[in-house]
């Protein structure tokens, strides 16, 4: 899990993560042991209005570009930070 997240812990830090994430997921399995009987129906709520589709300019605009470090093609440029090791 730290490997995929990128993190470099030392051995006493992992070991600590690993037990808090046997704890969550130990939680989550507990769960699974509630009787259906036991929960409440979920209330049918009204539906939620979807937004108007509408066509917007969202261009950062030539301030932003113009305080950018780096900018091309409209995107900001930011050096790699993640590799394929």
């Amino acid at each position: 899990m730290a490997k995929l997240a990128a993190l470099e812990l030392a051995p006493a830090e992992s070991e600590a993560l690993s037990g808090q994430l046997t704890s969550i997921v130990e939680h989550f399995e507990a769960l699974r042991e509630i009787p259906d009987g036991l929960l409440e129906e979920a209330a049918d709520g009204a539906a939620t209005p979807l937004a108007e589709d509408a066509v917007r300019d969202l261009s950062p605009g030539p301030l932003v570009a113009a305080n950018a470090p780096e900018f091309a093609h409209g995107h900001f440029v930011v050096p790699r930070i993640v590799s394929r090791d």
